[in-house]
């Protein structure tokens, strides 16, 4: 099984014009994350905008990240759906297309108990064997996926393998890295951008986020400083990127707003989709005077 570790972005789904899936740039955001020393891509994700598009767009988004990424890092393909079928659907097309792990968050909307989200579980796990993990963000979905509850899901559902930890609980966290499944521990990485070094310093083994596409190198660093010992470096490098997630909050954040960022840096994504909203050419000049005297583009390199 593939240990995941490093900064990985949870990569964002391009579109174009018309409002398809945009391939050729969703090749070039690879590229260019790969260069920048990402360990790895989280593919239609909340960030990959995955729960909105049709089971064809995310097949053709995994099948594209995996076909140009070769090898040289993990792919996780979140598979998450509203319907058990579905997830199942995608989690079977994820092992076919090479993919290296699969991600779902639980349930949502039905309020199904711990039986309904083990059983969906358990089913994602029958139609795929590759290794699960388990997408814990309870401020999306009304689900905390506990330890207690990881727990007694592990010993029943063998393949699952780890946890995307979306939750600024690291209290939990930390009781869900101790936990040892038949004699192994999971491999778990935090979801929180703006908290990546505090969560390693409680014990995630990596990070999976948003800001990841818009900093990779900024995050990296501040990831090989905390590894390295170098504290205070990581600290630095975290606030600083916090600064430019503050500005991102400042005029209202969203799927839109982080797509204009990628835009000023040459990355032409499209807008979120419906019912994402539009970021009105108002409050993207807003944001980009922002970043300009936050120094954004001096320390992220763009194309």
């Amino acid at each position: 099984m593939t240990w995941l570790t490093g900064i990985m972005p949870a990569l964002l789904t391009p579109f174009d014009a018309e409002g398809n899936v945009n391939t050729a740039m969703a090749r070039e955001l690879v590229e260019f994350q790969l260069t920048q020393g990402i360990t790895g891509f989280y593919v239609c994700g909340g960030t990959g905008e995955g729960i909105l598009q049709t089971e064809e767009e995310r097949r053709l988004m995994t099948e594209t990240v995996v076909d140009q990424v070769k090898g040289r890092v993990p792919v996780i393909s979140h598979i998450g759906a509203i319907t058990t079928a579905a997830a199942a659907r995608l989690a079977a097309h994820a092992k076919e297309a090479g993919a290296d792990g699969i991600s779902s968050v639980p349930p949502f909307y039905f309020s199904v108990g711990f039986e309904g989200v083990k059983g969906h579980y358990a089913e994602i796990g029958a139609a795929s064997d590759l290794p699960i993990y388990i997408y814990n963000v309870p401020h999306a979905t009304g689900v905390n996926v506990t330890p207690t509850m990881l727990k007694d899901m592990c010993e029943a559902i063998p393949t699952i393998a780890g946890m995307k930890f979306t939750s600024y609980n690291f209290f939990e966290m930390r009781q869900i890295i101790d936990l040892e499944i038949r004699g192994k521990k999971l491999n778990i990485v935090s979801g929180p951008d703006e908290l990546m070094v505090a969560a390693q310093a409680m014990g995630a083994h990596g990070a999976i986020g948003t800001f990841y596409n818009v900093m990779p190198q900024l995050f990296v660093d501040a990831y090989t400083a905390f590894s390295a010992g170098e504290v205070k470096k990581a600290t630095e490098l975290q606030a600083r990127a916090n600064s430019v997630i503050g500005a991102y909050f400042g005029i209202g954040g969203g799927i839109s707003a982080i797509k204009a960022m990628m835009k000023m840096l040459g990355f032409d994504c499209g807008a979120g989709r419906p019912p994402n909203p539009p970021l009105s050419e108002e409050k993207v000049e807003q944001l980009k005077a922002t970043l300009t005297d936050l120094g954004f583009f001096d320390f992220v390199p763009g194309r």
